[in-house]
């Protein structure tokens, strides 16, 4: 009979003993910051043109114009895809994959580059 209540009080003890303590203040959560964006580039040009333009697609969302324009606001216009990418080359993009998202015969090009340093920093002091 003894054995029989030693089992049962070392058995509830674990029940009974509070080693943990609830703390009140709420710790603040750390932001992930992505260390690099990407975008989708896509390619579409008129019938009887002979240059192409591309669509940069940041994920920003479907109201937001996405043709590659210059400083001015001008519609970017290129000889080919291979003039497109390596314009963005020059701009810090790297080459990722080629990967079928819309519905056109044309692939779409997955390219990423390093966040810039100021951008960040903003988004690391948010």
């Amino acid at each position: 009979m003894k054995k029989l209540i030693l089992l049962a009080a070392v058995a509830l003890l674990p029940c009974l003993a509070m080693a943990q303590t609830e703390t009140t203040t709420a710790t603040p959560t750390t932001l992930k910051v992505p260390a690099e964006e990407y975008c989708i580039i896509r390619t579409h040009k008129g019938v009887f043109e002979r240059t192409i333009c591309i669509d940069v697609d940041r994920g920003k969302g479907p109201d937001v114009d996405k043709r590659l324009r210059d400083d001015n606001g001008k519609e970017m216009r290129f000889n080919n895809l291979a003039d497109a990418l390596n314009y963005m080359a020059q701009n810090g993009w790297l080459y990722v994959n080629s990967i079928k998202v819309s519905n056109t015969d044309d692939p779409d090009y997955l390219m990423r580059r390093p966040l810039p340093t100021h951008k960040y920093d903003e988004l690391k002091s948010r």
